[in-house]
């Protein structure tokens, strides 16, 4: 894994996250437009089902989802910036935490630190090849979500 590779794991999660709120929001939505519904149960009765509750099973699965998730993100967010904390030159690490941890374009980061959005971009090549990536992070298996 290289150290873009590494440090860009940030934004990965963070839409993961994005999309799993979006899927929250739809199913509230839904849930709020149903009504409850009579189906006819064995023995010629009928059971109240309401697809509210089937809505709400989901949005609470899907909350859970997302927790984990957000822990995830925050636990990296923690190992992540130790390791940019560890870099030696000041501009260095702040253009990694802009653009990583931030989630900053490089023409906000040039704007930000007075400079030119090419020396940002070599500023940020030589920042890379500062950032020690952790042990187990380097031979961790990418996962394809």
């Amino acid at each position: 894994m290289t150290a873009k590779e590494y440090l860009r794991q940030l934004s990965r999660k963070d839409a993961r996250i994005k999309a799993l709120l979006e899927r929250q929001r739809r199913y509230r939505e839904l849930a709020e437009r149903r009504t409850a519904v009579y189906r006819d149960m064995p023995g010629g009765g009928q059971r109240h089902v309401s697809s509210v509750e089937e809505y709400a099973t989901k949005i609470i699965d899907l909350e859970r989802e997302i927790v984990r998730r957000i822990d995830e993100y925050a636990d990296l967010t923690r190992e992540v910036e130790a390791a940019i904390d560890r870099i030696g030159d000041d501009r260095y690490r702040d253009i990694l935490r802009f653009r990583y941890v931030n989630g900053w374009g490089w023409e906000r980061i040039a704007q930000e630190m007075h400079y030119d959005e090419r020396w940002v971009r070599r500023l940020h090549g030589w920042a890379l090849l500062r950032v020690e990536i952790p042990e187990d992070a380097k031979h961790a298996r990418k996962s394809p979500f």
